[in-house]
């Protein structure tokens, strides 16, 4: 999680909440989630290509397999694991950053408690905390419904974000 933290924050929700504080025009942040979706739906097709290749036993396994959903909680309960952890790493993050004066140190931390984070709910929900990482890696797999992803996945990761940026 702590660098799926980096790029969410330079690349990913990032570009979104720049839109909402007026950094952005409609079209730009359009955009940009309108290419993180086709790139996380074409990161699909990327992998089924390459795993034709046969370079290895388990891209075999992998491309004649179904992929399994990493959401085996209700999705109201997914929401909260995902939004709660996502805003657990946020404040961690902060207070961490205000109280530790070595930057080795600051490092050590935050990667042992994203880990521990990470650890809590990866059997819930994968715990990806972010949008298109989830949506690159889960998206139509399993029985999880389109509208199921789309709330655990990317509103509550969205909501703790917005949270975290509203409180920190």
């Amino acid at each position: 999680m702590f660098d799926v933290n980096f790029v969410m924050d330079n690349y990913g929700l990032s570009g979104f909440y720049s839109y909402l504080n007026g950094q952005h025009s409609p079209r730009i942040a359009s955009l940009l989630l309108l290419t993180q979706f086709a790139a996380g739906y074409f990161s699909y097709f990327v992998s089924k290509t390459f795993y034709s290749f046969g370079l290895h036993f388990k891209h075999i396994e992998a491309l004649e397999g179904n992929c399994s959903s990493d959401l085996t909680v209700a999705i109201i309960y997914g929401s909260v694991v995902e939004a709660i952890g996502l805003l657990s790493c946020k404040i961690a993050e902060h207070f961490i950053d205000e109280t530790l004066i070595d930057e080795k140190y600051v490092t050590i931390v935050l990667s042992a408690i994203s880990g521990l984070i990470t650890i809590l709910g990866i059997n819930l929900t994968g715990m990806y905390a972010n949008p298109i990482v989830a949506w690159a890696l889960t998206f139509n797999c399993g029985e999880v419904t389109h509208f199921a992803h789309f709330i655990v996945y990317w509103l509550a990761p969205l909501f703790a974000f917005f949270l975290s940026k509203w409180l920190l």
